[in-house]
């Protein structure tokens, strides 16, 4: 099961994760993102990875929930 993971750390707040992603991905009260605990769907799988690739502060990942393995 793969879920998005989001590094407070690394957040600068662009919102392009949240613009793209709005059923994955919501800005917290800080305006950084946070992940929607929810499943990746196959349908969606490529385009996110294509977002974390573009992530400008590389603050996110996709890990397997399963094993802990990006």
């Amino acid at each position: 099961m793969d879920k998005i993971v989001v590094d407070k750390s690394r957040c600068i707040g662009c919102g392009l994760c949240v613009m793209n992603h709005p059923d994955y991905l919501v800005f917290d009260d800080n305006g950084q993102a946070d992940a929607i605990d929810k499943e990746v769907s196959p349908e969606d799988k490529k385009a996110i990875i294509d977002t974390v690739g573009n992530c400008p502060g590389e603050a996110l990942k996709i890990e397997d929930i399963k094993t802990n393995e990006e």
